[in-house]
């Protein structure tokens, strides 16, 4: 049973390749849970369990049927809509210049110079000292120098700050204005910039995740627009992005490196944790479908401002922690985001919650074939394409400012209908 996902995914892209002749976002999408899913197949032909998040042992190990083919059932329903946009019929063509989205696109190149401040002082000294312990601080809940710092901010600029989390938008913006605008390379810079503010401040805490979420959505982006990028900038984005590329890896293997040294003699420990990590989406989904007592229902990180603003819970340690207790079992692992949804909603919940991302995704898309997007467009299908590209590990927006990105993206995409433009 542990190999029917990879065959699956697999298969499914297979499919996709052919029918949309080449890469583009769902064949993407759909080869991230077939690699994914050859992982578990390993760990398990491997006898990798019961270590690095995953919580079957080889001795209880459960894969039914029913779960299997709810993964896999819950998982295309999240990808189906993206099968709509074939990039290929994408047009390059110059778009007008709307004065309201190049007005937020300024706030939020705001906010990463405001992060610079905060960071820049610390950066150097956390990067040079033992990051496990960073790590670990951060688990038990000291404050980062920039946390610190940011506590002598005005308070407008600290309600500016919540915007942080948006920074991410600026991503696909960057890439539209750089296909379908004549705008300054200088305007299009800044936007690169300003989506690099969550993955820098992440260093704050010897963090992974914001990297990883940071590269999987650059590629994203990148089979997005490909066909409508220009000769120079796909030469200039190979020589900028391999020495950018080259210093993340390194922090990346300095970070795993520092976080599994001492645990074996040598550095096999480390190559064992990455196939962990990458793999254990679809056997702690099983797990979780097993063992979980879906009498407590939890929605807090599929509602966080609700819950946050009407009973001031938030999905944070501490509550996860309670929530193991009541489970029995350690929650805090990666499930795919089917697998969170599920662990907090039901399996009934689930099914609910995923046919409404379905919904939602076609309303935004509309329609095949499409072949015109505005700025709007391609930042909502971005943000909802997060869900299930980031989602092979869990589910991204769980946190309250989570709301905050959402409205962003809403204020883009109305402000992308209404035509006040300017030459």
């Amino acid at each position: 049973m542990f190999i029917v996902p990879f065959v699956y995914f697999t298969l499914l892209t297979a499919y996709w390749w052919k029918k949309h002749q080449g890469l583009d976002a769902c064949v993407y999408m759909s080869a991230l849970y077939a690699f994914t899913s050859l992982c578990s197949a390993l760990i398990v032909a491997g006898g990798l369990l019961d270590d690095a998040g995953i919580l079957f042992d080889e001795y209880n190990v459960e894969l039914g049927i029913v779960p299997t083919a709810l993964y896999c059932l819950l998982i295309t329903m999240g990808l189906l809509p993206f099968s709509l946009i074939y990039n290929k019929n994408i047009e390059k063509k110059v778009h007008e210049t709307n004065f309201g989205v190049d007005c937020f696109c300024w706030l939020l190149f705001f906010v990463f110079l405001i992060n610079v401040y905060l960071i820049y002082s610390s950066t150097t000294e956390i990067l040079s000292s033992d990051l496990a312990a960073v790590r670990m601080d951060h688990y038990e809940g000291y404050d980062t120098p920039a946390s610190i710092k940011a506590r002598s901010l005005p308070t407008v600029l600290k309600y500016v700050m919540y915007l942080r989390s948006s920074t991410i938008v600026a991503l696909p913006l960057f890439f539209y204005y750089t296909c379908f605008t004549n705008k300054a390379w200088w305007f299009k810079a800044a936007l690169l910039l300003a989506s690099l503010t969550q993955p820098i401040y992440g260093i704050q805490v010897a963090d992974r995740t914001e990297f990883t979420f940071y590269a999987l959505m650059f590629a994203f982006c990148l089979i997005f627009f490909w066909r409508n990028l220009s000769k120079l900038f796909k030469r200039g984005l190979l020589a900028a992005g391999i020495p950018f590329a080259m210093v993340v890896l390194i922090y990346l293997a300095a970070v795993s490196q520092a976080r599994f040294a001492g645990n074996k003699e040598d550095d096999e420990k480390v190559y064992e944790a990455a196939l962990q990590y990458a793999g254990q989406n679809y056997l702690n989904f099983c797990y979780f479908w097993e063992k979980a007592n879906f009498e407590y229902l939890a929605p807090e990180r599929e509602f966080p401002f609700t819950y946050h603003t009407l009973y001031g819970i938030d999905s944070n340690p501490e509550r996860r922690s309670d929530r193991s207790g009541q489970q029995g079992f350690f929650m805090s692992v990666f499930a795919a985001y089917v697998g969170d949804v599920m662990l907090d909603l039901s399996p009934i919940g689930a099914i609910i919650w995923c046919t409404v991302f379905f919904l939602l995704a076609l309303a935004i898309i509309r329609y095949s074939h499409r072949k015109v997007f505005d700025a709007g467009d391609v930042v909502a299908i971005f943000t909802l394409a997060a869900i299930p590209i980031f989602g092979i590990f869990y589910y991204r927006y769980y946190s309250y400012d989570s709301f905050f990105m959402f409205l962003s993206v809403l204020t883009i995409y109305l402000l992308s209908k209404i035509k006040i433009v300017y030459e």
